[in-house]
């Protein structure tokens, strides 16, 4: 019976995502609503399609999958994510607009509190530091002032698994649960922020991070299903529901982008889902396409910033194959099954 119920939120997902994704492609056409793309034939392609799917999932999950234990608090963790991700693809969509000009003189004290200066102390150390990881000038919003956000947002993660559910161990395959006290939520912050900037580095070819999500919330379903988490199984069907018609608007050549109101909340929900499940270090398998993607970027900052070479000809690694003469096309699907047979070896790993 679960299944079933699983099945009909995945096509009730389907659905709703299907008949919105048209609507919504026709309006950010419509006002313009794209950023600074690489590639000469992507220059106009609209961003911020993600929008749809994380509404469709959001509807349905407080409509028909409230659980106190299992959904609201991915949703709410999502969501959190989610506005952050809108307000820099805005910025993004509208840096020339003179929208950052305008927040920086009608809240210049802002502005004042958090500009760095030229002396050298921690701060500016901190801010040179995430410069240096990965910062772009595509942005009004600088790598430093994103993870500050981030940072609340891991912290309350974190606080609340530790803090209000009382979980304090690891699960380690064919050892079990190791209690780590303290350790926890440093962890959890760590994690929490890596890997929803990872997914975030990977969203740079057409259908790259999607078809790499779907997989990922395929792993999670199955996963979820096995241990009895009814509603969280549920969850994880809607999201595939709603990913679907995204993908087919997002495969090459791409008429929608995701936008990082898309990616952020992939990344925040299955760090939350691995964190629910106990299965984190699972995880670390079943996402490592994300991993090394997305840790090839700051990689290349810092082997440039410390030795002036490069470790891959363009970062994030998949644009390094590109450079190696692949089409788009061939990196994305090589990825993807990437992504499958490490999904099924985590799974795998999870089941231990």
């Amino acid at each position: 019976m679960s299944l079933l119920i699983n099945l009909l939120f995945l096509f009730a997902a389907f659905a709703m995502s299907f008949v919105l994704y048209p609507l919504w492609i026709i309006f950010i056409y419509k006002f313009q609503i794209h950023e600074t793309a690489r590639h000469a034939s992507k220059v106009g392609t609209p961003t911020m399609g993600g929008f749809v799917f994380v509404l469709v999932v959001s509807l349905l999950t407080f409509a028909f999958n409230q659980s106190r234990t299992q959904t609201l608090f991915p949703v709410f963790i999502a969501t959190l994510a989610g506005l952050l991700g809108m307000l820099e693809d805005f910025t993004k969509v509208y840096i020339k607009s003179g929208l950052p000009g305008f927040f920086e003189y009608h809240f210049s004290f802002l502005y004042k509190m958090f500009k760095p200066s030229k002396k050298k102390n921690l701060w500016n150390s901190f801010i040179e530091f995430w410069r240096i990881v990965g910062s772009s000038g595509d942005s009004g919003i600088q790598t430093y002032q994103k993870f500050l956000i981030q940072a609340l947002i891991g912290g309350f993660v974190s606080y609340w698994t530790y803090f209000k559910l009382g979980w304090d161990y690891l699960w380690l395959p064919l050892v079990g649960d190791v209690h780590i006290g303290l350790f926890y939520p440093i962890f959890i912050f760590v994690f929490f922020i890596a890997i929803l900037n990872f997914v975030a580095f990977t969203d740079g070819l057409d259908g790259l991070a999607g078809g790499l999500a779907l997989i990922t919330f395929l792993v999670f379903w199955v996963m979820s299903s096995v241990f009895d988490y009814n509603s969280l199984s549920a969850f994880c069907a809607t999201f595939i529901g709603a990913l679907l018609p995204f993908l087919y608007f997002n495969v090459f050549p791409a008429r929608v982008f995701m936008g990082n109101v898309g990616s952020y909340v992939l990344g925040a929900t299955m760090a939350v889902l691995s964190v629910i499940l106990h299965r984190e270090i699972a995880f670390l398998v079943i996402g490592i396409v994300f991993i090394v993607d997305g840790m090839s970027s700051p990689l290349q900052s810092w082997s440039v910033r410390l030795t002036k070479k490069r470790l891959f000809r363009m970062a994030p690694v998949h644009h390094h194959f590109e450079l190696l003469g692949w089409p788009e096309t061939k990196v994305t699907l090589r990825f993807w099954l990437f992504g499958m047979i490490f999904g099924l070896l985590g799974l795998f790993i999870a089941l231990l």
